[in-house]
């Protein structure tokens, strides 16, 4: 979870769908659901860099499939 963060707050895309699930589903903190590697990092280039979440999940290759943020 600590390399997802470091590349948010770094702003580095291209490695960062390397992370994530093609179909990775992100809940926001304010319950907006994204799907889709290329919905998350769209969201995400807009938007502060998120904490850790309340919960994620990562698939047998070690990429992100669920991302839930923490609400608030």
């Amino acid at each position: 979870m600590g390399n997802i963060l470091t590349l948010i707050e770094r702003r580095d895309w291209a490695r960062l769908e390397r992370f994530l699930a093609p179909d990775v589903h992100w809940t926001t903190g304010i319950e907006e659901q994204l799907r889709g590697s290329t919905e998350v990092i769209a969201t995400l280039q807009d938007d502060p860099v998120p904490g850790p979440p309340a919960f994620h999940e990562v698939d047998a290759q070690g990429r992100l499939t669920r991302w839930i943020d923490k609400v608030g």
